[in-house]
């Protein structure tokens, strides 16, 4: 009965083509041996005999085995900033550089100041709206106060003024109607006073009018146009704080100046980058996979990164994102695994191997990578039967780095050659070596 165990990953793809150049070396030896080893017409039954025992191949053999695969996807990664913790300053206003107050490379807190831009034209705009918004409360405060009392006492002498006035003009065009009845008096001089009294009446109500205005105190439409004005000059003076605010470039996240462009005295415009910002706390790795395996990443899907530099690291993360098109050329997709980088030694630009796991293939039949060879362009496995070898051809699914899953062409429990089996003519005569155990559960061991 086959024995179930886990094989480890490999990152290569599952086809037939990792035979190499020993699998050429094999087949030139098994072409010797054809000629002078395996010869298919022996003289007589005990010559034949005695011809495989001498003549046999000398092989190293396994067990077709249902097992587990967990097969590994090997691809190079570029690492990558998060664009969500990528702050790209520019300044909001034009103005010159006075001061830097950072260098590349250097890191920054949220608020720190990065740039400092000349400030003087916008120091004089704030000190103009501040006195500005001074004068129009004061016009405030000042009809909300009402009258003084010495205004209202100037007011009312005013009026009683000009009611002696009408009173006197009365009295006189009383007594002057009496000589005008006798003609005793010019009817135009009459009238001229009468006109004079009825200005003096008008100028005497007009008084009064002011009297009672003084008394009721400032009316609320006129209250409400100066403060208006005063609300104007309030947000005129906040505009200015905040352009003067503006002269002081600072980062809006915590992370590390992976560019800066100002130089002291240089002139920016509005809207020109003059830093870049990235919170490397957490980097991305992109990857793009391929289409013959592009099914199989998910959402959350493991893997593990490693770099040149540090060679004795391994940075765990998970997709977080995979890209909505494939490329039109390749038919690769470009997914996003999230990778923790507290240290910060992962920096975007830095190339990576990285390795995905892929969804495990359950109970399959399994045979070592070293079994299976490529005729022609087909996977064949040399199967030893009854001591002597028979070239197989075989269709396999999943590979890791130490099995290849086979779909047709085996049974559980078929002996098969790793080494010295390819290429043997069909019925070759063969001599099994004797692998320890102990090397067999090495072997086992490497692979869970």
């Amino acid at each position: 009965m086959a024995t179930n165990h886990t094989d480890a990953l490999d990152p290569q793809p599952a086809t037939p083509a990792h035979v190499g150049a020993h699998w050429v070396a094999a087949l030139a030896i098994s072409q010797l041996l054809t000629v002078f080893g395996c010869s298919s017409k022996p003289p007589g039954e005990s010559q034949a005999s005695a011809a495989a025992t001498e003549h046999s191949v000398s092989v190293q053999v396994a067990r077709a085995e249902i097992t587990t695969l967990r097969p590994m996807l090997d691809l190079v990664g570029v690492i990558a900033a998060i664009p969500e913790r990528t702050a790209v300053v520019s300044p909001q206003l034009g103005g010159w550089v006075r001061e830097l107050e950072v260098v590349e490379g250097q890191s920054v807190r949220a608020d720190d100041e990065l740039v400092v831009l000349d400030a003087r034209s916008a120091q004089v705009a704030v000190q103009r709206a501040q006195a500005i918004v001074a004068e129009k409360a004061a016009a405030v405060a000042r009809l909300k106060s009402g009258f003084l009392p010495q205004e209202i006492a100037g007011a009312q002498q005013d009026a009683d003024k000009a009611a002696a006035v009408v009173d006197g003009l009365k009295n006189e065009l009383a007594a002057l109607k009496e000589l005008l009845d006798r003609g005793e008096f010019s009817s135009v001089a009459y009238e001229t006073k009468a006109k004079a009294l009825e200005s003096a009446a008008a100028a005497q109500a007009a008084a009064e009018e002011r009297v009672k205005l003084l008394k009721a105190g400032t009316r609320p439409e006129m209250i409400d146009e100066a403060q208006g004005l005063l609300d104007a000059a309030k947000a005129d003076l906040e505009q200015a704080q905040l352009y003067l605010q503006w002269c002081s470039i600072v980062s809006p996240i915590d992370g590390v100046v992976v560019q800066l462009l100002a130089r002291r005295g240089q002139f920016f415009d509005r809207a020109i980058s003059l830093a870049t910002v990235m919170d490397l706390s957490e980097v991305f790795v992109q990857l793009r996979i391929p289409s013959r395996v592009f099914g199989k990443v998910r959402i959350d899907t493991p893997l593990d990164i490693q770099l040149t530099s540090l060679p004795d690291r391994v940075f765990h993360g998970q997709v977080t994102r995979i890209s909505g098109q494939a490329d039109p050329l390749t038919g690769n997709v470009i997914v996003y695994a999230l990778i923790d980088n507290a240290d910060r030694v992962l920096r975007p630009g830095l190339s990576c191997q990285a390795r995905i796991g892929l969804p495990p293939a359950t109970d399959v039949l399994a045979v070592p990578r070293a079994a299976v060879g490529d005729h022609s362009g087909t996977p064949v496995v040399t199967v030893i039967r009854d001591g002597k070898a028979h070239e197989v051809e075989v269709e396999t699914g999943v590979e890791t780095r130490e099995r290849v899953e086979i779909l047709k062409g085996l049974s559980p429990g078929d002996t098969v050659a790793t080494a010295g089996g390819y290429g043997l003519p069909d019925g070759c005569p063969v001599q099994i070596e004797a692998v320890s155990q102990s090397a067999t559960d090495e072997g086992r061991s490497s692979a869970q």
